[in-house]
This record gives C-alpha cells, structure tokens and sequence, in this order.
C-alpha cells in the first residue's frame, strides 16, 4: 500500500481478460473442479480446527478431463486432502492436474501434502 498525506491508499488492479482463440483451454471446467473441491470441503465443516477445511480434486488433462482422484481432510490430525487423492489416482496422477479450494502448504513442519505432489511428479 502507498502512503498519500499520511494516508493509506489502496493499491488499484487493473483486470484485462486474456482471449486467445488458439488456445482450447477450457476455464469452465477448472473452475468446476476448484468448486468441487470446495464442495468436498464442506464435508468437513466444524471437524478440522484449529486447520481451514480443505478439498482436493485431481483431474486428467484434455479437452473432457476425467476426475481420478478426489480427498478432503476429514479432521485435526487426519490425512491431508492431497494424499488422499494421490493415494486414489494412482498412476492417473501422471500428466493431471491438481485442484484445491486453498493454496496447498504445510502445516506446523509437515510437509505431507506437498510431497505427495512432488513425489507423482518423480515416478
């Protein structure tokens, strides 16, 4: 934030929509995937304190992606949404791509979730 005569004043972004006719990139179907991994989410409402609810989806590539793999924390202390999915994709993980309603991270040192995405990436 800038400082004006002694004032905060709000940083302004400029949003410019991106349309490339050449590429077949479909955004509705990412934004679904992100929405059900909100929706796995919810699943755990009032369960995963002192951690946020979190989901995960994870989705082949190409024009009809295929869901092959989807997780969610169940609760305090549980295996995170991440590896869940991994765990169920299995080798569809290959080439997918990985949908969470929040940015993955670690939590107190546990580095769990990340590694199960790092480590489908090493086969």
């Amino acid at each position: 934030m800038a400082m004006a005569m002694g004032f905060v004043t709000p940083i302004k972004c400029k949003v410019t929509p991106i349309i490339n006719d050449h590429n077949n990139h479909n955004h509705v179907l990412d934004a679904s995937y992100v929405k059900r991994a909100a929706e796995l989410s919810d699943k755990s409402a009032g369960f995963t304190a002192p951690h946020p609810n979190f989901g995960c989806v994870i989705a082949t590539s190409g024009g009809a992606g295929k869901v092959v793999g989807e997780g969610y924390l169940y609760g305090q202390g549980t295996k995170p949404a991440e590896v869940q999915a991994v765990e169920v994709a299995g080798e569809y993980c290959r080439g997918a791509t990985a949908y969470v309603n929040m940015e993955p991270g670690d939590c107190d040192g546990d580095l769990t979730a990340l590694s199960a995405f790092i480590k489908v990436t090493c086969f």
